[in-house]
């Protein structure tokens, strides 16, 4: 959870092009990612007045407002979360069922969708209108037909539901959240539906991979799609931020309660494969993300991955 820097003015119309050149050669090097991190979030909303044109790693073409956060961050690294981006590709297989919750912009969905073939099948859930409706263009201009688009959340029940989007995260639109407060700017009503009355009406009879990205609301999108995680242990990529979660009434360690009761392990997500591997709970955890898995990780997930690897791999696109 990042927050936003606000709006500013841009550089000089002549400046913005060498500077947008300049942050994404250096991405391409894979050195010093944390420093341009803060580059890119102190320069980046200045170096564009309307949406620029790029690629992801699978060549999908997007399109990125440097206003955002989530689509800044994409522009000039490549790949929103390299890392994270990087080994979740290493999990697709052709045939995969996956589902992507809290798509956003699409960049799991469309990784997902080529990763998996005409013979998968890509299910994205995005519930705020005008996020989706970026998600929605972007999966068809790449014409990907394996894909099925879902403007909902996913929850614990089949309803409608409050998200809000709170000050400090204007201009990011990865920080809708259903913990609304008075100090939520904007507020919207967005359906929600369980993950396991969708697969029962869509004909959904296995689920492979799951990405779940919903601003603490992870529990209760698992207590909607129980039956099929318990019959099917799908591997998680999941971001686990404990603010977001006891906001909504919940943390790290009950997830965890919640998950090894399923079966499942903790492998955590770091900048480097030094710093990632297996954890034996939650305990503590403030802010990372997490594959939960019943079967072992792929080898290129657990070891054998250098640590620009997948920075310079997020800028294969280009």
């Amino acid at each position: 959870m990042v927050r936003a820097t606000g709006t500013v003015a841009p550089l000089s119309a002549p400046l913005r092009p060498a500077m947008r050149r300049l942050l994404r050669s250096w991405a391409r090097t894979g050195w010093k990612s944390s420093r341009l991190f803060g580059v890119v979030e102190k320069w980046g909303p200045r170096l564009a007045t309307h949406p620029l044109a790029s690629r992801l790693p699978n060549r999908c073409l997007i399109t990125c407002d440097l206003q955002d956060f989530v689509q800044r961050q994409t522009y000039f690294l490549g790949a929103f979360e390299p890392i994270e981006s990087y080994l979740f590709t290493r999990l697709i297989r052709e045939g995969m069922v996956v589902i992507d919750a809290g798509a956003n912009f699409g960049q799991y969905t469309m990784l997902a969708a080529t990763g998996v073939g005409t013979t998968g099948a890509v299910h994205s859930f995005e519930p705020v209108p005008a996020v989706f409706d970026h998600l929605e263009a972007h999966v068809s201009a790449n014409h990907l037909s394996n894909v099925t688009l879902n403007r909902a959340a996913l929850w614990d029940r089949d309803a409608t539901i409050t998200l809000g989007l709170p000050n400090e995260y204007v201009g990011n639109s990865g920080a809708w959240t259903a913990a609304t407060t008075d100090e939520t700017t904007s507020r919207i009503e967005v359906p929600a539906v369980r993950l396991d009355t969708y697969a029962e009406r869509s004909g959904l009879s296995r689920i492979d991979l799951i990405k779940m990205d919903i601003q603490g609301a992870e529990p209760f999108a698992l207590a909607g799609g129980i039956k099929l995680i318990e019959k099917h242990g799908p591997t998680m990529l999941m971001e686990v931020h404990r603010p977001s979660l006891v906001m909504l009434g919940s943390s790290p360690e009950q997830l965890w309660d919640e998950l090894s009761k399923l079966g499942y392990r903790a492998w955590r997500i770091r900048s480097s494969l030094r710093s990632s591997g297996p954890v034996r709970n939650l305990d503590g955890v403030e802010f990372d993300n997490f594959f939960f898995h019943r079967d072992d990780l792929p080898l290129s997930v657990s070891s054998g991955w250098p640590r620009r690897l997948p920075k310079r791999w997020a800028c294969s696109g280009w």
